[in-house]
């Protein structure tokens, strides 16, 4: 059986490859993709230094890491999940952008009903949003501050405030900002206009925040 799956190249163009699905072992999920999420920043933040300098011998590059859509058959030793039942799945090297994706089990997670697959597809960066801020074990009230609002960062900020906790987001885009004001982040901050630290004072009352998430790649000491 064949899959059509996305890759990179080394001048950092999209290819669509075409190769033979991995056999179906004990534990594994094969599931028939109805979506997939690109992360901007993991999956695509390198492309632009790969069009400046283009190297046309490197290995071409398979990527995704978070889909969703309908088991097609299911492993030994897999009891969870049966075909026909749509799942949300994650995992470099599994949940690839393709039509077909062979996942472990644990990578897996049934779709609740009434959520699409489209938001299904949103699994991994989730999970990362929610480890980001389960790692901080946030108290009830405490003051929080998510620098960087892309889609980690506008996750973290919800999953903090659905944990009681007050939160204020900084970012350089006004897109960003706008969607964090929009979701009812407390406090949005423009990095680009507005001193941070300053706010922080005012959001706080004088207070300061107790914990900080950094939601972005790269070299982030200015941040901090």
């Amino acid at each position: 059986m064949k899959r059509k799956i996305a890759a990179i190249d080394g001048c950092g163009k999209g290819i669509c490859l075409e190769e033979d699905l991995p056999d179906l072992g004990p534990g594994d999920v094969l599931v028939q993709v109805q979506a997939s999420l690109i992360s901007p920043g993991t999956e695509l933040g390198g492309v632009q230094a790969m069009r400046q300098n283009p190297d046309p011998d490197k290995k071409l590059r398979p990527f995704g890491y978070t889909n969703a859509g309908i088991v097609e058959q299911v492993g030994a030793e897999v009891q969870q999940f049966k075909p026909g039942q749509g799942v949300a799945c994650m995992g470099g090297g599994y949940a690839l952008h393709s039509d077909w994706a062979l996942v472990p089990q644990n990578l897996c997670v049934s779709i609740p009903e009434g959520v699409s697959f489209e938001e299904a597809a949103a699994v991994h960066l989730a999970a990362t949003g929610l480890h980001a801020v389960r790692r901080t074990a946030p108290l009830y009230g405490e003051n929080g501050m998510v620098v960087g609002l892309g889609l980690v960062g506008q996750l973290s900020a919800q999953f903090a405030q659905l944990s009681g906790c007050h939160i204020m987001g900084v970012d350089h885009f006004a897109l960003r900002r706008d969607i964090a004001a929009r979701i009812g982040i407390e406090g949005v901050v423009d990095a680009t206009n507005q001193d941070p630290v300053e706010q922080a004072g005012l959001f706080t009352a004088g207070y300061g925040m107790d914990f900080g998430i950094v939601a972005f790649g790269g070299e982030a000491s200015e941040a901090f």
